[in-house]
C-alpha cells in the first residue's frame, strides 16, 4: 500500500463509522481525505476541497454526513444533475447500517417537501435545494451541514448564480458548508470568501500522463519525455493499439455529429464484442427508442459506442454499464460525459475546439482538465494517458498539458440572475429592505470580485424592474413581494417568463393548444433547451403567424427566436397528440434525450403558466393550461388523463385500454385482471397491480 495512504485507525472516528468503512473494504484514507479530517471537517468547519477525479472527495462528504447524523443533525447534499443525484443517493444509502435514512428530491419546485423531514440526508439538485430555501420547510432548521458537489460550477452562467446564493444562505444561517470541486485556478480566493479551510490536492489513485499529438510529425509527445509514433490516422491508431494491448479508450469530440461519425468509422477496425447481445437486450428491456436500438446495436457488435445528451437515459445508462463492464472498448463522447459520470479509461483522447458563433474556438484549460481526469482506472491501470488530439502548434499542445485551470468568476452579475435571485430573497422573507438586501449582496463572490457591478444603483435598478413587473412593492421603505411575485418565486421561474405569459394572454380569448406551447417556448426559462434545425419550418411558421395560431414575438425576441419556439411547439403538439415517439424523433430530427428535456421543461412551464394565470385572474387560460400541463407531462390526448393517474400506465398502455373500451378509472377498477393481462404490453403481474391501484383511487375519490 503506498505510503501516502493513511490507515483509518489513525483518526479518532466513531466506532460506527469505522465499522461501515471496513464493511466496504476501506482501510486507508487518501491524502485529501486525511487532510480534510485534520483540518476539521468533523468539527463542523467550513471546507473547500479541490482535487482530481477519483481522489476520494465523495467519501469526505460521507464522513461529514455520518458525523452530523451521529450528532442529531440533518444533511443536504446538492449536485448539478439528476443522474448524479441518483448515483449519490445509492452511495449514501450504504450508511443505513448505522441508521442513516437517505431521501432524494430533484423536482416539484413549488412543493415545500415537508415529507423530506423523515430523512437524515437529502440528496437534491441545485435547483431543488434553492427551492427548499425559498419555501422553508420545518425540517430545514435541523440541517447542520450543506454539501455542494461540483462547486466550480459557480462560474457557470446558468447554474453558477444558484450555487453562489446557496453558499451565501448556508453561511448566513450558520450551517457547515462543504464545497467539493475539481481543480480551479483560484482556490484560495474561494476559500477566503467562504471563510473555509482549504484542502488542495493533486493526488490521484492512478498517475496521469498528459501529452499532445503533432500531426505534422505523426507523433504523440508526452510530458514524461516519451514519444509515440503514430501510423495512419490518430484515431485509427489509438483504437487498434487499445485493442492489441487490451485497454479501453474514451474519445471526446466537441459535437454530437462528430461523436457519432467517429464511432461509426471506427467499427471497421474492431472485431465482434462478446457482450453485444446482452447490451442490446438491455436497451430493449429499458424502453430505448427503436431508432436508438437500431443505431447502437451495429456499434455494440464491434465494442464501440457514442455517448451524448441527445440519447435517451436508457441508452446512456446501458452504454456506461457496458463500458464499465469491459464489453465496450471505445466510447466517443461529448464533454457532458466528463461531468461527474464514473467512466474512466486507460487512454483519453481530447479534441479541444468547439463551434461557437460561427467559429471554431478553443475550450478552456479547466474543461480540458475535466476530461483528462477520466484517464486511468483505479485498481486496473498502472497509469492513465490524456492526449490533446488537435493542437495546432507545439505551444498550444503544451499550454493544455502544463497549464492550470482558469480562475472561477462569479456569474451573478447579469440581469436575469439578479431579478430571479433578488425576487427570491424578498419573497422568502430573507430580506425586508434595501439595507438587508445589500448586506446579502455584499456577502457574495460577485461583490468580492466585481463590487462595482453590485453597487446600490445596480440593485435599485433590479428592484425598479421587479416593481414595474408587479412582482415587488415598496411600502415605507419595506420590500414586499406581491401575491404574483411570491407565486413566481415559489414556482421557480424567471419573473420575465411570467411577464411574457401575462402580457400575451391577457389580450387573448380562445387560442389553440399550439399557441400556448409556442408561447411557453418563447420564455427565457426555455432558452436552455436544445432546439436545432428549425429554419426549414419558416414558411409553415409564417402561415401560422398570419392565421393567429401562434403568438407574436415580444420582449426582444427576433424572427429566429420565434422559429425556434415554433419548432418546439410543434414537437410538443405531436407529443400530446400521441404521435409515436420514434416518429417524433425522425420527423423533427431530435434525439430521445432532447425530447425528454423538451417535455420535462415544458411540463413545468405550462403548469407554472396555469398558476400565474390563476393568480393574475386569467381563469379561463388557467383552466386550459392546467389540463395541458397534464397532457404534456404524460404525452396523451385528453381522454387518457384519467387512466395515466395509475402507476404503470403511460401513453401507450392508456391508448390500448381505451381501444378496448376501458376508458376511465372506474372502468379499470371494474375490469377483470385476466382480460387486461392478455392485452399487448400487459402481463398478469402488471394487470393485477393496476386494477388494484385503480380500485384504491376510486375508493379515495368516493370518500
Amino acid at each position: 500500500m503506498p505510503s501516502l495512504l493513511e490507515p483509518i485507525e489513525n483518526f479518532n472516528l466513531p466506532s460506527e463509522v469505522i465499522r461501515v468503512l471496513r464493511s466496504r473494504g476501506i482501510r486507508y484514507f487518501t491524502p485529501p481525505q486525511a487532510e480534510a479530517l485534520r483540518r476539521g471537517v468533523l468539527e463542523f468547519k467550513n471546507m473547500l476541497v479541490t482535487a482530481p477525479t477519483a481522489s476520494g472527495k465523495t467519501l469526505i462528504a460521507e464522513l461529514a454526513l455520518a458525523n452530523a447524523y451521529l450528532r442529531g443533525m440533518k444533511v443536504i447534499y446538492a449536485t448539478p444533475l439528476k443522474t448524479l443525484a441518483s448515483e449519490k443517493y445509492e452511495e449514501f444509502s450504504l450508511w443505513y447500517d448505522i441508521g442513516v435514512k437517505v431521501g432524494i428530491s430533484t423536482g416539484d419546485f413549488d412543493e415545500p417537501g415537508e415529507w423530506l423531514g423523515r430523512y437524515d440526508v437529502v440528496v437534491a439538485t441545485y435547483e431543488r435545494l434553492d427551492s427548499i430555501f425559498r419555501l422553508k420547510p420545518r425540517w430545514l432548521r435541523d440541517v447542520g451541514v450543506i454539501i455542494i458537489d461540483e462547486f466550480h460550477t459557480i462560474g457557470d452562467t446558468d447554474r453558477g448564480p444558484i450555487v453562489e446564493l446557496l453558499a451565501v444562505r448556508a453561511l448566513r444561517e450558520g450551517k457547515q458548508l462543504i464545497g467539493l470541486s475539481a481543480t480551479v485556478g483560484n482556490p484560495g480566493e474561494l476559500a477566503e470568501w467562504l471563510n473555509a479551510e482549504l484542502v488542495v490536492s493533486d493526488w490521484r489513485p492512478v498517475r496521469l500522463i498528459e501529452g499532445y499529438y503533432n500531426k505534422r510529425k505523426k507523433k504523440i509527445f508526452f510530458e514524461d519525455g516519451r514519444e509515440e509514433e503514430v501510423s495512419g490516422s490518430l484515431l485509427d491508431y489509438v483504437a487498434v493499439r487499445a485493442l492489441r494491448e487490451n485497454y479501453q479508450v474514451l474519445i471526446f469530440r466537441q459535437s454530437r455529429s462528430r461523436a457519432e461519425e467517429t464511432a461509426k468509422k471506427l467499427t471497421r477496425l474492431m472485431p465482434e464484442s462478446l457482450g453485444y447481445y446482452d447490451l442490446v437486450e438491455k436497451l430493449k428491456s429499458r424502453g430505448a427508442p427503436n431508432s436508438e436500438v437500431s443505431a447502437l446495436a451495429q456499434l455494440f457488435r464491434r465494442g464501440i459506442s457514442f455517448h451524448h445528451a441527445g440519447l435517451s437515459f436508457a441508452s446512456r445508462r446501458t452504454i456506461e454499464e457496458g463500458f464499465r463492464a469491459g464489453f465496450l472498448r471505445v466510447v466517443v463522447a461529448t464533454p457532458t460525459l466528463a461531468a461527474g459520470i464514473n467512466m474512466p479509461a486507460r487512454r483519453v483522447i481530447i479534441y479541444t475546439r468547439r463551434y461557437e458563433s460561427g467559429y471554431m474556438k478553443p475550450i478552456s484549460i479547466a474543461e480540458y482538465k475535466q476530461m483528462a481526469g477520466r484517464a486511468g482506472r483505479p485498481q486496473y491501470d498502472p497509469y492513465g494517458e490524456a492526449v490533446v488530439a488537435d493542437a495546432r502548434s507545439e505551444e498550444e499542445g503544451w499550454r493544455y498539458v502544463k497549464g492550470v485551470p482558469e480562475d472561477v468568476k462569479s456569474a451573478l452579475v447579469n440581469a436575469r440572475a439578479m431579478r430571479i435571485h433578488t425576487l427570491s430573497l424578498i419573497a422568502s422573507g430573507y430580506v425586508a429592505n434595501m439595507r438587508e438586501l445589500m448586506e446579502v449582496m455584499e456577502s457574495t463572490l460577485a461583490f468580492k470580485q466585481l463590487a462595482s457591478l453590485l453597487s446600490d444603483e445596480a440593485i435599485e435598478y433590479t428592484i425598479d424592474q421587479l416593481v414595474s413587473m408587479e412582482m415587488v412593492k415598496i411600502e415605507r421603505e419595506h420590500l414586499k413581494a406581491t401575491p404574483l411575485g411570491s407565486y413566481v418565486s415559489k414556482l421557480y421561474i424567471d419573473p420575465l417568463t411570467a411577464l411574457v405569459i401575462i402580457d400575451d394572454l391577457k389580450k387573448q380569448q380562445n387560442v389553440p393548444n399550439i399557441y400556448y406551447l409556442v408561447l411557453i417556448a418563447m420564455t427565457p426559462d426555455f432558452e436552455r433547451v436544445r432546439i436545432t434545425k428549425y429554419r426549414t419550418l419558416a414558411e409553415e411558421m409564417e402561415a401560422a403567424l398570419d392565421n393567429g395560431e401562434i403568438p407574436e414575438p415580444r420582449f426582444g425576441l427576433d424572427y429566429y427566436d420565434l422559429l425556434r419556439a415554433y419548432k418546439a411547439g410543434r414537437i410538443l403538439h405531436a407529443w400530446i397528440e400521441e404521435v409515436d415517439e420514434d416518429q417524433i424523433l425522425e420527423r423533427f430530427g431530435v434525439g430521445a434525450g432532447d425530447l425528454h428535456n423538451i417535455v420535462e421543461t415544458a411540463s413545468w412551464l405550462v403548469y407554472a403558466a396555469s398558476r400565474v394565470c390563476h393568480i393574475y385572474g386569467l381563469r379561463q387560460h388557467s383552466r386550459r393550461l392546467n389540463v395541458l400541463a397534464h397532457r404534456v407531462k404524460h404525452g396523451v390526448k385528453e381522454d387518457a388523463l384519467d387512466l395515466v393517474r395509475v402507476r404503470g400506465i403511460g401513453r401507450v398502455r392508456a391508448r390500448i385500454l381505451i381501444m378496448n373500451n376501458i376508458r376511465s378509472l372506474e372502468d379499470l377498477a371494474a375490469a377483470d385482471p385476466l382480460r387486461i393481462s392478455k392485452l399487448p404490453t400487459f402481463g398478469e403481474t402488471l394487470a393485477r397491480e393496476i386494477v388494484k391501484e385503480a380500485r384504491e383511487l376510486v375508493r379515495k375519490t368516493a370518500t
